[in-house]
């Protein structure tokens, strides 16, 4: 398979998105879906009960019903139909709330030609979604690992349940008998089995190399969910979860890279999309089974493969770095090289040699690979990984399209802090040069690995005043905060009158001031006038920094306090919108007695206002501004009676376990 090379990541499709108006536009045509032949009846309900599961159904019984009157017009054709375009998206969609009978049989089938299903560009994704929906119901809910409980603040809110949500819990909750669940966990065996003892053939396979991952990630009992329409990356990988499994499984997994190492082919495995993700998926679950066999898998992929140099062949690719060396024109006329040598040195005489860059950093798929090595990576596999592909070559990376990424994963895990101090004072000469090419990730990325290492903070916040031009100058150094929620040096910002807040700088914001000395930052913020200063909290991204400056442990009282009296008269601007309204409960919470009162009068005053905003309704009457119109006295005791029954269930915390740990390493 060739190796495809970029200079830019690439954007992931939208899959699915145009799936529904093209299949109908073929059918037209004649055309019903790709893949094996339906005739116009079959398309047409199929496509009906696209639109059906599209539009969304709230009800799981209605979604049960469904799924069990379709798969029931499969019966004795589930090979054919489920090799059509337009039915596997179907059959993909419901095979998760089909009763065990229907599931059973689909597994019956799906057995006996389990070869060219593994192939089929349709039928794949119905075996890849049986593959999951089988490690559910076969491991149920008892298996769930609950995640560390080592945050005791206010739990967060629950959103809706997406459809991936409502699909995983109704097959770990439904009571299938143990029979059905026995025939689930031997379905998942089967196929992991099926794909280890055919490697040879699937692991260049598009279609069955899915499958393949699919079944390693079952093994160790992580749980990414496969949804039809709906886009993968880390929209899904959000919902990843771990379960406990049989040690019978976790021994089949081991074998995937046993097996693969000893190919001839290995070296070439992270220059190929398909194999590639394959091994990153194998890192993945060995993070969680067997973390010296992971050090030793890791070590082999950097030492036989990562640290290779680029290719020959690509010698013409303008991306191509060039051997470190200086050339000397020997036709040159002597008396112009007599001239240049009397000449006084300037800058553009000290060439800078050109930084070469192993073969790993100009393919996408391997650049993929190793930030989730970067991510999975042990202590001293991370620091080999650091000392033989960045050392030296951060600062070119962090300016590179492509590889600016892999520099972000490799500040977010770094242990060492001699390690982050060489990285830090690589970059930090390039601060302003990212900033300008919108790099800004790295910035954001360098930061916080400053706050979570507790280096370099008075050197970073320098670095940012130097880069936002605002340094050595009293006047200047008073915009350090409006340079930096914006991003942009002191001579833009004079004009910029917008409430535009950007990400990265909320973010670095938000780390400065859990720095340990964030008082120049913090004295920026309270002598900013406070029609500004509520003007950017009450952005999606500035109102994310009041919770840092409230939380913040070194940060004083008096100056929490300062900010809270400075936004009097903004409350009731900031309670009538979505994310005002967020900034105006964490100052409620952080306030004294004294100071809730003047909010609750303010706001009270307003009533009408509050009341004709949705947020602001929620706040009226969470903060019960009826009571306080009637007396301050008693909405205050009521308040304080409000929060002590409050208090126990924010402080009960239970002790990690060994399994929670485990979990915690692959979701960060």
């Amino acid at each position: 398979m060739p190796a495809e090379k970029s200079g830019k990541r690439k954007r992931p499709k939208k899959k699915g998105k145009k799936f529904m108006r093209n299949a109908k536009g073929f059918a037209k045509q004649g055309i019903f879906g790709r893949g094996s032949h339906i005739d116009g009846d079959q398309f047409s309900y199929f496509i009906n009960i696209l639109d059906a599961m599209k539009a969304g159904l709230e009800d799981v019984e209605e979604r049960v019903n469904m799924a069990n009157n379709v798969f029931e017009q499969t019966k004795d054709h589930e090979i054919d139909l489920a090799s059509n375009q337009v039915v596997s998206k179907a059959l993909e969609s419901l095979i998760g709330f089909v009763e065990a009978p229907q599931l059973e049989r689909f597994f019956t089938k799906f057995g006996d030609s389990l070869r060219p299903m593994c192939s089929d560009p349709f039928a794949s994704h119905v075996l890849q979604k049986m593959v999951e929906i089988a490690f559910l119901r076969g491991l149920g809910q008892t298996a769930a690992r609950e995640p560390p409980e080592d945050d005791v603040s206010d739990p967060p809110k629950k959103a809706k349940p997406d459809v991936a949500q409502i699909e995983e819990q109704y097959n770990l909750e439904t009571e299938f008998s143990e029979e059905h669940r026995e025939q689930c966990r031997q379905f998942v065996l089967r196929i992991s089995k099926f794909m280890l003892n055919n490697l040879e053939d699937f692991v260049w396979d598009a279609c069955a190399t899915h499958i393949m991952r699919t079944a390693i990630l079952c093994l160790v009992g992580i749980h990414v969910p496969k949804i039809a329409f709906v886009k993968g990356g880390a929209e899904l990988t959000k919902h990843r979860k771990l379960y406990k499994v049989p040690e019978e499984w976790s021994e089949v997994m081991k074998e995937y890279p046993q097996r693969l190492e000893m190919w001839p082919q290995f070296v070439d495995f992270p220059y190929q999309e398909h194999s590639s993700a394959l091994l990153g998926v194998i890192c993945l679950s060995l993070s969680v089974v067997d973390k010296n066999m992971l050090k030793h898998f890791g070590k082999k992929i950097l030492m036989e493969s990562l640290l290779k140099p680029d290719d020959a062949n690509n010698a013409d690719d303008e991306d191509k770095p060039k051997e470190i060396k200086i050339e000397i024109d020997d036709e040159a006329d002597d008396s112009a090289t007599n001239e240049k040598a009397l000449a006084p040195a300037t800058e553009d005489d000290n060439a800078k040699p050109t930084v070469v860059l192993p073969k790993v950093f100009h393919y996408q798929c391997a650049v993929i690979l190793l930030e989730t090595l970067l991510t999975v990576a042990g202590g001293k596999l991370l620091t080999q990984l650091y000392a033989m592909l960045f050392s030296g070559r951060v600062a070119h990376l962090a300016l590179g399209q492509q590889t600016n990424f892999s520099v972000q994963r490799l500040l977010q895990h770094l242990k060492e802090v001699p390690d982050f101090e060489s990285v830090f004072d690589e970059l930090q000469p390039q601060i302003e040069q990212l900033l300008k090419t919108g790099l800004t990730g790295v910035v954001s990325a360098l930061s916080a690995a400053c706050l979570r290492l507790g280096a370099k903070q008075a050197q970073m916040i320098g670095a940012l005043q130097a880069a936002l031009h605002v340094s050595g100058d009293k006047e200047k150094s008073k915009m350090f905060f409006n340079c930096l929620v914006k991003l942009k040096p002191h001579e833009l910002i004079a004009d910029d009158q917008s409430a535009f807040v950007h990400l990265h700088g909320s973010l670095i914001v938000q780390h400065v001031l859990q720095f340990n000395k964030p008082i120049f930052l913090v004295n920026c913020i309270l002598e900013l006038p406070a029609v500004q200063l509520a003007q950017i909290f009450n952005t999606p991204n500035g109102s994310h920094i009041v919770d840092a400056f409230l939380q913040s442990k070194y940060i004083g009282e008096k100056s929490r306090e300062r900010l809270i009296r400075q936004l009097d008269g903004f409350y009731v601007d900031l309670a009538i919108t979505r994310h005002g309204s967020r900034v105006m409960e964490q100052c409620f919470k952080a306030a004294q007695e004294a100071q809730k009162l003047r909010m609750a009068k303010e706001l009270s005053s307003k009533t009408n206002m509050l009341k004709g905003s949705p947020y602001g309704s929620l706040i009226h009457s969470k903060y019960r501004l009826e009571t306080y119109k009637l007396s301050p006295s008693q909405w205050l005791a009521s308040l304080g009676q409000q929060q002590d029954q409050q208090k126990p269930v924010q402080t009960k915390k239970r002790p990690a376990k060994t399994a929670n740990e485990l979990f915690k390493d692959i979701l960060s």
